[in-house]
Protein backbone atom coordinates (compact mmCIF):
# COMPACT_ATOMS: atom_id res chain seq x y z
CA UNK A 1 0.00 0.00 0.00
CA UNK A 2 1.22 3.52 -0.75
CA UNK A 3 1.62 5.61 1.71
CA UNK A 4 -0.89 8.53 2.42
CA UNK A 5 -3.80 9.83 4.60
CA UNK A 6 -5.93 6.98 5.62
CA UNK A 7 -8.33 9.14 7.91
CA UNK A 8 -9.06 13.00 8.93
CA UNK A 9 -9.52 14.74 11.90
CA UNK A 10 -12.02 17.82 12.36
CA UNK A 11 -9.73 20.50 14.24
CA UNK A 12 -12.72 21.87 16.16
CA UNK A 13 -14.77 19.14 17.01
CA UNK A 14 -12.29 16.36 17.27
CA UNK A 15 -14.21 13.97 15.39
CA UNK A 16 -12.34 11.58 13.45
CA UNK A 17 -13.40 9.70 10.25
CA UNK A 18 -11.62 7.36 7.88
CA UNK A 19 -11.13 8.15 4.05
CA UNK A 20 -13.94 5.74 2.90
CA UNK A 21 -16.26 7.47 5.06
CA UNK A 22 -15.86 11.18 4.78
CA UNK A 23 -18.40 11.33 1.93
CA UNK A 24 -20.80 10.41 4.69
CA UNK A 25 -19.92 12.59 6.83
CA UNK A 26 -22.11 16.14 7.18
CA UNK A 27 -19.95 19.05 5.86
CA UNK A 28 -21.13 21.45 8.67
CA UNK A 29 -19.09 21.19 11.77
CA UNK A 30 -21.73 21.36 15.20
CA UNK A 31 -18.36 21.87 17.25
CA UNK A 32 -18.38 18.57 19.01
CA UNK A 33 -19.51 18.34 23.02
CA UNK A 34 -17.87 21.53 23.84
CA UNK A 35 -19.35 24.06 21.19
CA UNK A 36 -20.50 25.87 24.04
CA UNK A 37 -17.05 26.87 25.14
CA UNK A 38 -15.49 27.02 21.70
CA UNK A 39 -15.53 31.00 20.10
CA UNK A 40 -15.99 29.92 16.49
CA UNK A 41 -13.75 31.60 13.89
CA UNK A 42 -16.38 33.86 12.34
CA UNK A 43 -17.30 35.46 15.33
CA UNK A 44 -13.55 36.70 16.26
CA UNK A 45 -12.59 39.77 15.01
CA UNK A 46 -8.45 40.65 15.48
CA UNK A 47 -5.79 43.03 14.22
CA UNK A 48 -2.00 43.20 13.60
CA UNK A 49 -0.12 44.92 16.40
CA UNK A 50 2.04 47.38 14.60
CA UNK A 51 5.49 48.24 15.34
CA UNK A 52 6.11 44.84 17.50
CA UNK A 53 9.01 43.17 17.51
CA UNK A 54 7.21 39.99 17.10
CA UNK A 55 3.60 39.82 15.06
CA UNK A 56 0.76 39.64 17.70
CA UNK A 57 -2.87 39.50 17.06
CA UNK A 58 -5.09 41.96 18.96
CA UNK A 59 -8.34 40.87 19.78
CA UNK A 60 -10.81 44.00 18.42
CA UNK A 61 -14.26 42.61 19.07
CA UNK A 62 -16.49 38.98 19.51
CA UNK A 63 -19.81 37.93 18.58
CA UNK A 64 -22.40 35.88 20.34
CA UNK A 65 -22.76 32.87 17.99
CA UNK A 66 -26.38 32.74 19.08
CA UNK A 67 -25.74 29.35 20.73
CA UNK A 68 -28.10 28.51 23.85
CA UNK A 69 -25.53 27.91 26.85
CA UNK A 70 -22.86 29.58 25.00
CA UNK A 71 -20.28 30.97 27.54
CA UNK A 72 -17.05 30.86 26.14
CA UNK A 73 -13.64 29.83 28.05
CA UNK A 74 -10.50 31.52 27.93
CA UNK A 75 -7.03 29.50 28.99
CA UNK A 76 -4.06 31.25 30.37
CA UNK A 77 -1.06 29.29 31.42
CA UNK A 78 2.81 30.50 31.28
CA UNK A 79 4.86 28.20 29.12
CA UNK A 80 7.82 28.93 31.42
CA UNK A 81 5.61 27.71 34.97
CA UNK A 82 5.63 24.50 36.37
CA UNK A 83 9.08 22.47 34.54
CA UNK A 84 7.80 24.36 31.03
CA UNK A 85 4.50 21.97 31.82
CA UNK A 86 3.07 25.24 31.11
CA UNK A 87 3.96 24.73 26.99
CA UNK A 88 1.83 21.86 27.09
CA UNK A 89 -0.84 23.10 28.58
CA UNK A 90 -0.85 26.16 26.38
CA UNK A 91 -0.32 23.49 23.34
CA UNK A 92 -3.16 20.97 24.08
CA UNK A 93 -5.60 23.48 24.65
CA UNK A 94 -5.49 24.86 21.19
CA UNK A 95 -6.37 21.67 19.78
CA UNK A 96 -9.63 22.17 21.24
CA UNK A 97 -10.38 25.48 21.43
CA UNK A 98 -9.96 28.96 19.13
CA UNK A 99 -6.30 29.45 19.50
CA UNK A 100 -7.19 33.32 20.51
CA UNK A 101 -8.85 31.67 23.19
CA UNK A 102 -5.88 30.57 24.82
CA UNK A 103 -3.07 33.15 26.40
CA UNK A 104 0.63 32.62 27.07
CA UNK A 105 1.54 34.71 30.08
CA UNK A 106 4.96 34.96 29.48
CA UNK A 107 4.40 37.17 26.22
CA UNK A 108 1.09 39.13 27.29
CA UNK A 109 -0.52 39.82 30.94
CA UNK A 110 -4.26 38.75 32.40
CA UNK A 111 -5.44 41.83 31.41
CA UNK A 112 -5.30 40.45 27.61
CA UNK A 113 -7.36 37.64 29.08
CA UNK A 114 -9.82 39.38 30.62
CA UNK A 115 -10.02 42.07 27.85
CA UNK A 116 -12.88 38.95 26.69
CA UNK A 117 -14.51 39.63 29.68
CA UNK A 118 -15.11 43.62 28.49
CA UNK A 119 -16.10 42.84 24.93
CA UNK A 120 -18.72 40.23 25.50
CA UNK A 121 -20.18 41.63 28.71
CA UNK A 122 -22.51 41.77 29.90
CA UNK A 123 -22.17 38.23 28.40
CA UNK A 124 -20.55 35.84 31.05
CA UNK A 125 -17.27 34.04 30.38
CA UNK A 126 -15.23 31.40 31.85
CA UNK A 127 -11.14 31.69 33.09
CA UNK A 128 -9.47 28.06 33.07
CA UNK A 129 -5.98 29.12 35.43
CA UNK A 130 -2.89 26.50 34.24
CA UNK A 131 -0.21 27.62 37.04
CA UNK A 132 0.15 27.64 40.76
CA UNK A 133 -1.26 29.60 43.45
CA UNK A 134 0.67 32.83 42.41
CA UNK A 135 -0.79 32.94 39.11
CA UNK A 136 -4.35 32.38 40.28
CA UNK A 137 -3.91 35.06 42.57
CA UNK A 138 -1.78 37.18 39.88
CA UNK A 139 -5.32 36.66 37.43
CA UNK A 140 -8.01 37.33 40.56
CA UNK A 141 -6.66 40.42 41.16
CA UNK A 142 -6.16 41.20 37.75
CA UNK A 143 -9.42 40.83 37.61
CA UNK A 144 -10.58 42.90 40.54
CA UNK A 145 -8.55 46.00 39.50
CA UNK A 146 -11.07 45.96 36.08
CA UNK A 147 -14.03 45.97 37.94
CA UNK A 148 -15.21 43.30 35.26
CA UNK A 149 -18.89 42.68 36.07
CA UNK A 150 -20.00 40.00 36.09
CA UNK A 151 -16.45 38.95 37.10
CA UNK A 152 -15.60 35.69 35.70
CA UNK A 153 -14.74 32.59 37.73
CA UNK A 154 -11.70 30.65 37.24
CA UNK A 155 -11.23 27.09 37.22
CA UNK A 156 -7.37 25.37 37.47
CA UNK A 157 -4.60 23.05 36.38
CA UNK A 158 -2.33 22.97 38.89
CA UNK A 159 1.21 23.22 38.40
CA UNK A 160 4.06 23.36 39.73
CA UNK A 161 4.07 23.13 44.11
CA UNK A 162 1.93 24.16 46.68
CA UNK A 163 -1.49 24.67 44.68
CA UNK A 164 -3.38 24.98 47.68
CA UNK A 165 -6.17 26.80 45.96
CA UNK A 166 -6.49 24.15 43.05
CA UNK A 167 -7.01 21.56 46.18
CA UNK A 168 -9.81 23.15 47.88
CA UNK A 169 -11.95 23.63 44.71
CA UNK A 170 -11.16 20.36 44.11
CA UNK A 171 -9.35 20.53 40.51
CA UNK A 172 -6.61 18.31 42.29
CA UNK A 173 -2.80 18.98 43.78
CA UNK A 174 -1.08 18.57 40.52
CA UNK A 175 -1.60 17.50 37.24
CA UNK A 176 -1.29 13.98 35.42
CA UNK A 177 1.90 13.12 32.64
CA UNK A 178 -1.06 13.01 30.15
CA UNK A 179 -3.00 15.96 30.12
CA UNK A 180 -6.66 14.85 29.61
CA UNK A 181 -8.22 18.38 27.66
CA UNK A 182 -11.61 16.64 26.59
CA UNK A 183 -12.24 15.58 30.84
CA UNK A 184 -10.77 18.85 32.17
CA UNK A 185 -13.59 20.34 29.56
CA UNK A 186 -16.51 17.91 30.77
CA UNK A 187 -15.19 19.00 34.30
CA UNK A 188 -15.66 22.74 33.91
CA UNK A 189 -19.30 22.19 31.44
CA UNK A 190 -20.53 20.53 35.20
CA UNK A 191 -19.02 22.80 37.34
CA UNK A 192 -20.47 24.69 40.20
CA UNK A 193 -20.05 28.60 40.99
CA UNK A 194 -18.96 29.16 44.75
CA UNK A 195 -17.65 32.83 46.07
CA UNK A 196 -14.10 32.85 47.55
CA UNK A 197 -13.38 35.38 49.90
CA UNK A 198 -10.68 38.42 48.69
CA UNK A 199 -8.64 40.23 51.80
CA UNK A 200 -6.89 43.32 51.15
CA UNK A 201 -3.64 43.90 53.00
CA UNK A 202 -2.64 47.38 53.25
CA UNK A 203 1.31 47.68 54.72
CA UNK A 204 1.92 50.87 55.81
CA UNK A 205 5.44 50.99 56.34
CA UNK A 206 7.37 52.71 59.50
CA UNK A 207 10.92 54.41 58.37
CA UNK A 208 14.17 52.45 57.02
CA UNK A 209 16.79 54.61 57.54
CA UNK A 210 15.10 58.26 58.02
CA UNK A 211 13.47 57.29 54.81
CA UNK A 212 10.10 56.75 54.48
CA UNK A 213 9.12 53.14 51.88
CA UNK A 214 5.82 54.09 50.34
CA UNK A 215 2.98 51.89 51.45
CA UNK A 216 1.78 49.09 49.09
CA UNK A 217 -2.02 47.91 48.77
CA UNK A 218 -2.19 43.90 48.25
CA UNK A 219 -4.78 40.98 47.50
CA UNK A 220 -5.18 37.61 49.56
CA UNK A 221 -6.98 34.53 48.66
CA UNK A 222 -5.02 31.71 50.22
CA UNK A 223 -3.06 32.88 53.30
CA UNK A 224 -0.38 35.08 54.78
CA UNK A 225 2.95 33.82 56.67
CA UNK A 226 4.73 35.71 59.27
CA UNK A 227 7.88 33.74 59.99
CA UNK A 228 9.89 30.88 59.30
CA UNK A 229 7.06 29.30 56.72
CA UNK A 230 7.39 32.50 54.54
CA UNK A 231 11.80 32.35 55.09
CA UNK A 232 11.33 28.74 54.08
CA UNK A 233 9.61 29.78 51.00
CA UNK A 234 12.29 32.94 50.52
CA UNK A 235 14.76 30.60 51.01
CA UNK A 236 13.66 28.39 47.62
CA UNK A 237 12.85 31.06 45.59
CA UNK A 238 16.51 32.41 46.29
CA UNK A 239 17.89 28.86 45.23
CA UNK A 240 15.58 28.73 42.59
CA UNK A 241 16.88 31.65 40.49
CA UNK A 242 20.56 29.44 41.15
CA UNK A 243 22.58 27.32 38.72
CA UNK A 244 22.48 24.91 41.86
CA UNK A 245 18.84 24.83 41.34
CA UNK A 246 19.18 24.11 37.76
CA UNK A 247 21.12 21.22 38.50
CA UNK A 248 19.21 19.61 40.94
CA UNK A 249 16.25 19.80 39.29
CA UNK A 250 17.62 17.44 36.58
CA UNK A 251 18.84 15.13 38.99
CA UNK A 252 15.07 15.17 40.18
CA UNK A 253 13.92 14.56 36.93
CA UNK A 254 15.80 11.67 36.25
CA UNK A 255 13.84 10.02 39.20
CA UNK A 256 10.75 10.34 37.27
CA UNK A 257 11.67 8.61 34.61
CA UNK A 258 9.44 5.14 34.52
CA UNK A 259 10.62 1.18 33.95
CA UNK A 260 9.67 1.66 30.02
CA UNK A 261 12.10 4.83 29.69
CA UNK A 262 9.44 7.30 29.83
CA UNK A 263 10.83 11.07 31.23
CA UNK A 264 7.68 12.78 32.85
CA UNK A 265 8.67 15.75 34.41
CA UNK A 266 8.87 16.04 38.05
CA UNK A 267 7.86 18.73 39.95
CA UNK A 268 10.42 18.91 43.26
CA UNK A 269 7.90 17.99 46.84
CA UNK A 270 6.84 21.07 48.92
CA UNK A 271 7.82 18.49 51.45
CA UNK A 272 11.10 18.22 50.64
CA UNK A 273 11.30 21.61 50.18
CA UNK A 274 11.05 22.11 53.81
CA UNK A 275 13.36 19.13 54.63
CA UNK A 276 16.03 20.94 52.77
CA UNK A 277 15.65 24.66 53.46
CA UNK A 278 13.58 24.34 57.19
CA UNK A 279 16.75 22.23 58.44
CA UNK A 280 18.92 25.55 57.59
CA UNK A 281 16.29 27.45 59.84
CA UNK A 282 16.55 24.75 62.69
CA UNK A 283 20.13 25.66 62.78
CA UNK A 284 20.19 29.51 62.45
CA UNK A 285 17.22 30.06 64.15
CA UNK A 286 16.36 33.15 62.02
CA UNK A 287 12.61 33.69 62.99
CA UNK A 288 13.41 32.69 66.95
CA UNK A 289 11.27 34.97 69.45
CA UNK A 290 8.94 36.17 66.41
CA UNK A 291 6.89 37.14 69.58
CA UNK A 292 8.59 39.77 70.51
CA UNK A 293 9.21 41.22 66.92
CA UNK A 294 5.50 41.58 66.37
CA UNK A 295 1.74 42.50 68.34
CA UNK A 296 -0.98 40.85 66.99
CA UNK A 297 -4.58 42.33 66.86
CA UNK A 298 -7.76 40.41 66.29
CA UNK A 299 -10.90 42.32 65.69
CA UNK A 300 -9.36 45.32 67.42
CA UNK A 301 -8.07 43.37 70.47
CA UNK A 302 -4.56 42.12 71.05
CA UNK A 303 -3.69 38.58 70.94
CA UNK A 304 -0.95 37.38 74.02
CA UNK A 305 1.60 35.07 71.84
CA UNK A 306 3.80 32.66 73.35
CA UNK A 307 7.09 31.62 72.01
CA UNK A 308 6.77 31.22 68.42
CA UNK A 309 8.57 31.13 65.26
CA UNK A 310 5.63 31.66 62.65
CA UNK A 311 1.97 33.11 62.26
CA UNK A 312 -0.36 31.99 59.68
CA UNK A 313 -3.57 33.67 58.71
CA UNK A 314 -5.71 31.23 56.95
CA UNK A 315 -8.49 31.82 54.22
CA UNK A 316 -8.67 28.73 52.86
CA UNK A 317 -8.24 24.89 54.65
CA UNK A 318 -5.12 23.89 53.14
CA UNK A 319 -1.56 25.78 53.67
CA UNK A 320 1.84 23.89 52.75
CA UNK A 321 1.04 21.56 49.97
CA UNK A 322 -2.56 20.27 51.67
CA UNK A 323 -2.05 20.62 55.43
CA UNK A 324 -5.67 21.55 56.54
CA UNK A 325 -4.53 23.66 59.62
CA UNK A 326 -7.60 24.57 61.68
CA UNK A 327 -9.04 21.22 61.49
CA UNK A 328 -7.51 18.09 60.55
CA UNK A 329 -5.35 15.77 62.05
CA UNK A 330 -5.30 12.79 64.62
CA UNK A 331 -5.21 14.78 67.76
CA UNK A 332 -9.05 16.90 66.20
CA UNK A 333 -11.23 13.50 66.32
CA UNK A 334 -12.46 14.39 69.91
CA UNK A 335 -12.93 17.98 69.42
CA UNK A 336 -14.97 16.48 66.10
CA UNK A 337 -16.65 14.40 68.49
CA UNK A 338 -17.53 16.89 71.02
CA UNK A 339 -19.13 18.76 68.10
CA UNK A 340 -21.31 16.02 66.88
CA UNK A 341 -22.46 15.55 70.73
CA UNK A 342 -22.91 19.33 71.10
CA UNK A 343 -25.45 19.23 68.54
CA UNK A 344 -27.21 16.08 69.26
CA UNK A 345 -28.04 17.74 72.69
CA UNK A 346 -28.78 21.28 71.03
CA UNK A 347 -25.77 23.22 72.34
CA UNK A 348 -23.40 25.12 70.49
CA UNK A 349 -19.88 24.18 69.98
CA UNK A 350 -17.41 27.18 71.24
CA UNK A 351 -14.59 26.55 68.29
CA UNK A 352 -16.30 27.94 65.16
CA UNK A 353 -15.65 25.29 61.74
CA UNK A 354 -13.42 27.12 58.91
CA UNK A 355 -15.24 28.27 55.41
CA UNK A 356 -13.60 30.14 52.39
CA UNK A 357 -16.75 32.59 51.81
CA UNK A 358 -17.49 33.48 55.48
CA UNK A 359 -15.67 36.32 55.62
CA UNK A 360 -13.93 35.32 58.77
CA UNK A 361 -9.75 34.27 58.83
CA UNK A 362 -8.31 31.65 61.04
CA UNK A 363 -4.89 32.82 62.82
CA UNK A 364 -2.42 30.01 63.73
CA UNK A 365 0.79 30.12 65.51
CA UNK A 366 4.04 27.41 64.73
CA UNK A 367 6.84 27.26 66.85
CA UNK A 368 9.71 25.98 64.61
CA UNK A 369 10.61 24.53 61.40
CA UNK A 370 10.71 21.16 63.04
CA UNK A 371 6.79 21.76 64.20
CA UNK A 372 6.31 22.45 59.88
CA UNK A 373 7.51 19.35 59.42
CA UNK A 374 5.10 17.16 62.07
CA UNK A 375 1.99 19.39 60.42
CA UNK A 376 3.51 18.05 57.06
CA UNK A 377 3.06 14.39 58.05
CA UNK A 378 -0.37 15.04 60.78
CA UNK A 379 2.02 14.45 63.79
CA UNK A 380 1.44 17.37 65.69
CA UNK A 381 -1.68 20.24 65.59
CA UNK A 382 -0.63 24.19 65.37
CA UNK A 383 -1.78 26.84 68.20
CA UNK A 384 -4.96 28.21 67.50
CA UNK A 385 -4.69 31.79 68.41
CA UNK A 386 -8.65 32.44 66.93
CA UNK A 387 -10.60 33.83 64.39
CA UNK A 388 -11.67 37.46 63.36
CA UNK A 389 -13.18 39.73 60.74
CA UNK A 390 -10.01 41.99 60.90
CA UNK A 391 -6.87 40.97 61.69
CA UNK A 392 -3.64 43.78 62.27
CA UNK A 393 0.09 42.89 62.38
CA UNK A 394 2.13 45.54 63.69
CA UNK A 395 5.96 44.48 63.10
CA UNK A 396 8.43 45.89 64.68
CA UNK A 397 11.75 44.48 63.13
CA UNK A 398 12.28 43.25 59.79
CA UNK A 399 10.95 39.73 58.89
CA UNK A 400 10.16 37.54 56.05
CA UNK A 401 5.77 37.55 55.04
CA UNK A 402 4.72 35.47 52.30
CA UNK A 403 1.19 36.53 50.68
CA UNK A 404 0.22 32.89 48.67
CA UNK A 405 3.32 31.58 47.99
CA UNK A 406 5.14 35.00 47.09
CA UNK A 407 7.83 35.99 49.95
CA UNK A 408 9.82 38.68 50.27
CA UNK A 409 11.28 40.29 53.27
CA UNK A 410 9.34 42.97 55.15
CA UNK A 411 10.92 45.50 56.93
CA UNK A 412 8.67 47.70 60.08
CA UNK A 413 5.35 47.63 59.27
CA UNK A 414 1.54 48.20 60.33
CA UNK A 415 -0.31 44.99 58.04
CA UNK A 416 -3.95 45.33 58.38
CA UNK A 417 -6.31 42.69 56.63
CA UNK A 418 -9.98 43.53 55.77
CA UNK A 419 -12.22 41.63 53.44
CA UNK A 420 -12.82 43.36 50.14
CA UNK A 421 -15.39 41.34 48.70
CA UNK A 422 -16.38 38.19 47.05
CA UNK A 423 -15.24 36.69 43.61
CA UNK A 424 -16.18 33.67 41.99
CA UNK A 425 -14.68 30.57 41.48
CA UNK A 426 -15.66 26.93 39.93
CA UNK A 427 -15.59 23.80 42.34
CA UNK A 428 -15.01 20.36 40.35
CA UNK A 429 -17.87 18.49 41.18
CA UNK A 430 -16.28 15.40 40.03
CA UNK A 431 -13.99 15.48 43.18
CA UNK A 432 -15.92 17.66 45.66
Amino acid sequence: MEPGLIDYQCCWCQRTVHTDCLPKVVRECDFGPFRNMIVPPWCVQVARRKGALHKHLLLRGVKDPGWKGWTPLVVVANKKSGNNDGALVLSEFRKYLNPVQVIDLSARKPPAALQWAVLLAPKEIKILVGGGDGTVAWVLTSSHRLDLDPEPPIAIVPLGTGNDLSRVLGWGKENAPELDVGEILHNIQNARVAQLDRWKVEITSSRHLGLRIPSKTLFMYNYIGIGVDAQVALNFHKTRDSLFYVFSSRIFNKVGNTETGEKHAQVLPFQILYLCFGTQQVVTSDCKNLEQKLELYLDGKQVDLPELESIVILNISSWGAGVNLWGKSVFVLMENLERSIAGMLGHSFGKPSQSYHDGILEVLGIYSSFHIAQLQVGLSTPLKLGQARTVEVRLKAKSPIQIDGEPWEQHPCVMQVTLVNKCPVLINQSRN
